[in-house]
Order: structure tokens, then sequence, then C-alpha cells
């Protein structure tokens, strides 16, 4: 007897590690995952497109097709004629070629919802509702320059070709200039009354690039304030908000604190101001207190926007010499919605959406774990707030939702809590303690979503775009190992000489020949010098030898004609495909959807239960995350995206006979 389900949920979840992930689900500690891994199919070799990275593998999931067919190559995107070391993210929809799995549906009237999946905005939905797409999270824009319109900000600094470079002589080869991506208002800052220096590694290209610096705020006495709450002492200070990476030309608002002695022991009270008014303060805290979510209009150079945010006094000496107030992210409350009148319906009262990974803050410095959580909170709240609203208020068939703390979580801590690089006991527990309180907040977060469905009708899949690993050795200099082989050239300022430059090294796992007739400085001639020029780039790579480890880092290197096997070709690679060993490198990106080191994984995440789904079965063979939206199609009954090139997962249904 066919069983069809008459609705699909997808959850989607950046960066889990799937063998850490299933190892807490089967201990009971995930129950929302749990339950649905063990009540449905379970992939143990769930395999993704490589480079393993966001922007292609979540695009081929929604498309059912290879990252070349849809167009989308890389995290950033070359566009072919454009000067090699130009690349834009590769977040817009513009540059998708392929059938997303919501429009294809839409033929038979089917209605989706799609929340934070990346690489869908602007909205091409035709038959449903949509928020967020143009990032990883909501109010986060990875654009190219040449799609926005003329009344937004212009771009802050880019982390140019020569810093890059100087990172790569430090063996921070982190790959082609891209332009930073921008917030709605303003990405998050923090106000202190002295400097202070600390943070990880993950942070240097923030701190080189003078971004996220904390604003240093004087207090003066008290002057001009009125209502002024019973205290022994009390001290003044502006602060000027400076919007970072900002989409919109915001005035930079002024804020009035306030810094009172209630009880002559020392100062221990915060009151932020939009006046000097204490009776109408947007916050009013004590140390490490959170104000309420703060909702006010902003003013543009034309205009204003709703927005929120929220801020913390994160120290207050009781002499008020070091003060430290974090606000987060300024994210406007419109603006990433279709229809547009749908962000006016999304009011959640705990959560914000946030535009960046909290992470960043801590890597900088700025708080700790416990503040870290509370963060990442606020974003679940608002993530199931939104979604639970649309589920249980508009019509829907498909739902798809992307979630993306597990991504930030280990570009940021993932050598901390791995044994073979953490040797301190005390300090490994705390950060696998925060690894399951990452899968926890996405437990928490599938729970929302998995209540508002009906078990009977729905099926309920969970994917992911790829594993991570820690970092556990240097990124090979792909540009000095050009130099050094005569294939680049650079000035003495470390800007590209391209008159002499035949090779440059582009994005996670490319480098380019500088050819004659494609590229605006081409230098090399098509036919018999693009092949040897292919040879040298080869040669460099594959001869090269890590000089601590002896070992060669370059697992492979693939001439563009031959990389076709790993479904990778046409005009939006490079002309040699290259990847990592796993031994080398940071998180995922330039390595095999197979490597593993240690506890880490890249391999990707797949399960699926319900209707027509068989129940707790492992599936051995494997499977590719562009199977997932084929697979769902055939089940349902519904037209498959035009360009979807991946199968149907017969080995996962009741009936795989079923027509």
């Amino acid at each position: 007897m066919n069983s069809r389900p008459k609705k699909i949920m997808v959850l989607g979840l950046d960066a889990p590690i799937a063998p850490r992930l299933y190892k807490y689900c089967k201990e009971g500690k995930l129950p929302a995952l749990g339950k649905l891994i063990d009540n449905g199919v379970w992939a143990k070799n769930a395999m993704v497109p490589f480079p393993t990275i966001t922007p292609p593998n979540w695009t081929a999931i929604a498309t059912g097709a290879w990252p070349c067919t849809a167009g989308i190559t890389d995290f950033n995107i070359h566009q072919p004629g454009d000067p090699l070391d130009r690349t834009h993210g590769g977040f817009y929809s513009g540059d998708v070629k392929a059938e997303y799995v919501w429009n294809a549906i839409a033929r038979a009237g089917k209605k989706s919802i799609l929340i934070n999946y990346p690489t869908t905005w602007p909205p091409r939905m035709d038959n449903g509702y949509q928020i967020g797409g143009a990032g990883v999270e909501v109010n986060q824009w990875f654009w190219p320059s040449t799609a926005f319109g003329s009344d937004v900000k212009e771009l802050p600094p880019k982390l140019d070709d020569k810093a890059l470079f100087r990172f790569a002589q430090h063996g921070m080869d982190i790959g082609t200039p891209g332009e930073v991506p921008r917030c709605s208002l303003s990405f998050s800052r923090m106000f202190v009354t002295k400097p202070f220096q600390t943070g990880t590694a993950h942070a240097l290209p923030f701190a080189q690039a003078g971004l996220f610096a904390p604003d240093v705020i004087k207090l003066e006495p008290v002057s001009g304030w009125v209502n002024v709450p019973p205290s022994k002492r009390a001290l003044q200070a502006e602060l000027v908000v400076r919007p970072l990476a900002s989409l919109f030309n915001m005035k930079n608002p002024v804020w009035h604190m306030l810094v009172i002695d209630t009880a002559g022991t020392g100062y221990d009270r915060v009151f932020i101001c939009p006046a000097k008014d204490a009776s109408q303060a947007m916050a009013a805290l004590s140390e490490g207190q959170w104000s309420p979510v703060i909702k006010r209009e902003f003013t543009l150079d034309s205009g204003s926007k709703r927005a929120a945010f929220a801020v913390k006094l994160l120290k207050l000496s009781a002499d008020a010499e070091d003060i430290r107030l974090y606000h987060t992210p300024i994210c406007a409350l419109e603006g990433w919605s279709y229809p547009e009148s749908l962000a006016a319906e999304i009011n959640s009262e705990k959560g914000i959406p946030f535009p960046e990974g909290t992470f960043t803050g801590y890597d900088l410095g700025y708080y700790g774990l416990d503040t870290l959580l509370e963060i990442e909170g606020m974003t679940r709240q608002w993530l199931s707030d939104a979604a639970t609203h649309l589920l249980k208020n508009k019509p829907w068939d498909f739902f798809m939702m992307h979630y993306h703390i597990p991504d930030h979580a280990w570009h940021s801590v993932s050598w901390l809590m791995d044994p073979a690089l953490q040797k301190d006991p005390v300090e490994l527990g705390k950060f696998q303690d925060l690894e399951y309180e990452v899968y926890r907040l996405c437990d928490r977060l599938a729970g929302d979503l998995f209540s508002c469905a009906d078990p009977k009708e729905t099926v309920f899949a969970l994917i992911s775009d790829h594993g991570a690993k820690a970092t556990n050795g240097p990124h090979p200099p792909i540009q000095r190992l050009l130099m050094n082989a005569g294939l680049q050239a650079r000035n003495p300022d470390l800007s590209v000489d391209w008159s002499k430059t035949k090779a440059f090294g582009q994005r996670s796992i490319y480098v380019y020949i500088n050819v004659k007739g494609r590229d605006p400085h081409g230098i090399v001639q098509p036919g018999e010098e693009y092949r040897q020029v292919q040879e040298q780039i080869i040669r460099a790579l594959t001869d090269y030898l890590d000089p601590k480890s002896g070992r060669k880092p370059i697992l492979f290197a693939l001439r563009k004609e031959d990389a076709r096997f790993i479904n990778l070709y046409g005009d939006r690679i490079g002309d040699v495909v290259y990847a990592l060993d796993e031994r080398f490198g940071a998180q995922h990106g330039a390595f095999l959807p197979t490597a593993e080191w240690s506890i880490g994984s890249v391999r990707g995440v797949m399960a699926m239960a319900g209707p027509g789904i068989r129940k707790g079965v492992e599936l051995d063979r494997n499977v590719w995350c562009l199977d997932l939206v084929p697979t769902l199609c055939y089940l349902a009954g519904w037209p498959m995206p035009r360009d979807a090139e991946g199968a149907v997962l017969y080995q996962a249904l009741e009936d795989p006979d079923m027509k």
C-alpha cells in the first residue's frame, strides 16, 4: 500500500559533525533529533559536493543539482571575464542557474515556507513565503556590490590582496579578496572605559582590518540630567554608535550613559538612555545583566528603519574605571521577507534576528562562553518564533529552514574541543560541554518545528551541507608556491604584477591561469602554453612539502578537464582544482567529504522519518545531499526540479516500487 506524505519539513544544520551528533542522539541527549533518527532512516555515509562549503552545497540540496550545474561553485563566485582577483559572495540568487524545489512544486499548486536558507535572495518564490536568504543569517547580506542599489551605504574596506598575501606568508592563506558581509544597520560593538587586548587567533583577520575594535568612552561628572535615581555618586558618558558594515546609511545614534553608586559602596548601576532623562532609559543594568529586547526607530539618510537589539553590561568595577558595555547587532525588522509585509507579522519578545555568528565577539575577547550561549539563544528564539508563526498561520505543503550555529562554533573553537589538540582536561571538558550546548540549541529548534506538523501526514528530514574538523596545521601558502615556481609576480608593495603573472590562486580549491583573450590581464596563450602552465601548477602544488611535518599538504591537483569526474566543470571553476590533506588547514572547504581527523568528520548528515519512510534503518550505501529533494518529491508525488541530478533513495522507502 502506497503511503504518501501530505507535507514535508526539512531542517538544515550547517556543519554538524555527523558522528558526534549521532552519538548525542543515541545517548538520549537530543530528544527531538533522536526521535527522528530512531523512527526513520539515518544515512551513515552521507556525502556532500566538493568543495565542502556553504553556498554551493545548500544550493545543491535545494535544487538537487551539482554545484556546477546550479552555478554556485564556492563560498565566493568568480564571474568569467572579471579580473582574477575579483570575487563576490556566493549568496546571490541571481547567480543560481538551476530550479529550486519550491518553484518546481509550485507547478502543482504546492505552497512553501523558506526560512534563513542561503543563496535564495532576492526571492524567487512562486507560491509561498520567505524569510532571509542573503547570507547565513537573517539581516546578513553577502552579495556582490552590483546587486546593491544606489541608496545603500558604500562598502567598508575589504581585506585586500596585499593584506591576504601577508597572512599567507604566515601560513594563513585565507583565499581571494572578498567584500565584507553587511548587516542591515550595524554589527555588534562594545563600549569600554579603557582599551584591552585579548581574543583568539581566529579573530586575527578582523583585528588586522580594524574591524570590531571597541570604542573607548570618557566618564565625566553628571551634567544636565533629570530624574536621576537616588544615589551617592554619579558619572556620565556619551555613547556614539558607529555603524559597522551597515547596508544603509544610518546616522550615528547618540546614547547617554548614567553610572551611579546607589549606596556609597561603589558604582553598581548603569542607565542607557536616548536623552539625559533616566526615566526614559532603554536599559537599567547591573553587572552581568541583559536589557530586554529593545525596538526603536533609527534615522537613515532618507527615512528610517525600525530595528531590534539588546545590550549587556559585561563589566562594572566599583570605581567605574573598568566598564564594558556590549550591544548586539542592530537588526532591521523589515527588508528580509517575501511578501514584504510578512516581516511585520513576526513578533519575538525575547529573540533578535542577528546577522553574525556571535562567536566573533567571543573570539575578540568581548565576552565568555556564558554570554555567547545567551546570545545564540536569542537567535534560536527568534528563528523558532518566526517559523512557528508561519507554520501555524500560513498554508503550506513544504517547509525548509537552515540554522548556522554549528558552523560558527567549529570555526571558533574546534581545536579547543578536540582531545588530539587540547591537552588540558578541564578546558577540554569546558569546550566539549559547549559543543553539546550547540547541539541542544539545534534540538530545541527542531522540537519547536516538529510540534507544528502532524507526524501522520508529514515527512521530517534532517540535512547538512558538510561537517567539520579542527584546525590542525597550516594551510599551504598557494600564492607563495606559485611565486616560487615563477608563475606569479608581485610588485614591491605586494600587489600582483599581472604583466608577469601566469597563475593566481583563488577561493577554496582553485588556481586560475591568466589566459590571453579570456582574462582582463591575460598573458598565457590558449593551447600548448596553457597546458604547460597547468602542468607547472600541478607540480608546484603536489611537490610542496610542509617544512615542519615533512608531509605533502596537497592531496591531489587536477587539470580542469579531469575534475569533471568529481562533478566540477564549466566556466565557474579554476583551471586547476586541488584538495587538501585533512592533517592541514582549517575546518572544511578544501577537504573531501570523506575527510576525518580525530573527532572531526567533514561528511554530511541526512535522516528522514514519516509516511512512506522505513523505520529504524541505517543506510550503509553512499548517499549525496542532492539526493534528498528528488527522494522527497518522488515520495510525495510532486514535480521534480528540472535540473535535478540527484537520485531517488529507493532503499529509504517502504515501497520503492510506488508509482
